[in-house]
């Protein structure tokens, strides 16, 4: 498993680098606020189409050749947004990015699934630790090229680093499931119909729900408080450090309880943060409240997949963790697309308040559509 890992901490690398460097993107090319929504959202609306589209094919046996195509596609998106000047080419380079990450996690989690068995729980908590490596040590790199040469320079060196791990890819198949073949029709709507599936895909919405509110309102925010390029870089750093820390012990609360408990409950308590970021006018306080954040999203992310997985029949985990993605993206999307005007027109609090009462409506819902107990159902 380490090439996928190996390719899940470059990748997010690249895709950190552009949460953090939005404020200097904004600066050095006269963006509006309003329109960096734009760019955020695009990489969620090209993750949704290679999701809803592709994700299923990694049950039948595509799995390795649809992580080549995602590598490839998301070094060719990081090399654009590195030569981009103009709102739209950072759209279209974003939007590519995204597409390429779309295709890379269902067919690494389909991997993960049905190798893993019982301990699936940690594998996932350690895949996402790979991520959360490329968040930790992604931002600060960027920062300190941004700053030492110039904006582009760290888009063009993660995109080289990205291509780069093709190489650990290049031979990787990925098993197809039992009853492989053409992909059977109808099983997105199949799994939509089942009460345990849309419960946890409602925890999913909500947690990628709060991605797209994020990103593009943290690096302006910080940015409108005085925090220069490097600060700005070391918050995410700060934000994703915890996570990184307990991630394999996170995804092991999976294995031990309910998946639908430890993702609802770490969820519910990321919600009171959310509302209070708009509000905080010290840089330090909000370095310190990014932190719980963190610890919290560490146990919610790998508990919400592994509710997913548990939902879905073994033939459908990977169009189970495809739907989950999607519908994932779709959320993150809507957040991005009207968290910036919202930013730009009512300023940081209402921002974030609005975005932390529609996750809790999520949650709520999520909640009364299946009440959570403790103990794993089998």
């Amino acid at each position: 498993m380490r090439s996928l890992y190996l390719v899940a901490g470059t990748t997010m690398a690249g895709v950190s680098s552009v949460f953090a460097l939005l404020a200097e993107i904004h600066n050095e090319y006269g963006i509006a606020e309003r329109d960096l929504g734009w760019i955020a959202g695009s990489a969620f609306v090209g993750a949704l189409v290679t999701q809803l589209w592709l994700s299923r094919y990694a049950d039948r046996g595509y799995g390795g050749l649809l992580m080549r195509l995602g590598v490839a596609a998301s070094a060719a998106g990081l090399f654009w947004f590195g030569l981009a000047d103009q709102l739209w080419q950072f759209v279209i380079a974003r939007l590519i990015l995204g597409a390429g990450v779309g295709v890379i996690v269902p067919a690494s989690r389909r991997f993960i699934i049905v190798n893993a068995g019982e301990d699936q729980g940690r594998q996932l908590g350690a895949f996402y630790g790979a991520y959360l490596a490329g968040f930790v040590f992604g931002p600060p790199l960027a920062g300190a090229l941004t700053v030492a040469f110039n904006v582009q320079t760290p888009f063009i060196l993660f995109g080289a680093l990205t291509a780069a791990t093709y190489l650990s890819v290049y031979r990787l198949e990925i098993p197809a499931a039992e009853n492989s073949g053409a992909p059977k029709k109808g099983v997105l709507r199949r799994l939509i119909q089942v009460r345990e599936m849309v419960a946890a895909l409602l925890v999913v919405v909500s947690f990628r729900y709060s991605i797209g509110v994020f990103e593009p309102l943290w690096a302006p925010h910080m940015d409108n408080l005085g925090a220069s390029t490097m600060v700005v870089s070391l918050s995410l750093t700060g934000f994703a450090l915890p996570m990184l820390i307990i991630a394999r012990w996170a995804g092991s609360l999976s294995d031990q309880y309910s998946p639908r408990a430890t993702s609802l409950l770490s969820a519910l308590a990321t919600v009171p943060l959310m509302a209070s970021y708009g509000w905080i006018a010290s840089v330090p306080i909000l370095f310190i409240a990014a932190m719980p954040h963190g610890i919290m999203e560490a146990v919610q992310s790998p508990g919400s997949q592994a509710a997913v997985s548990d939902a879905a029949p073994i033939d459908d985990a990977a169009a189970a963790q495809g739907l989950g993605e999607a519908m994932g993206s779709a959320a993150s999307m809507v957040g991005a697309l009207s968290a910036a005007p919202l930013y730009a027109w009512l300023g940081a609090g209402p921002a974030f308040l609005i975005g932390a009462l529609t996750m809790a409506g999520l949650l709520t819902a999520s909640w009364l559509l299946d009440p959570p107990t403790l103990a794993r159902r089998r």
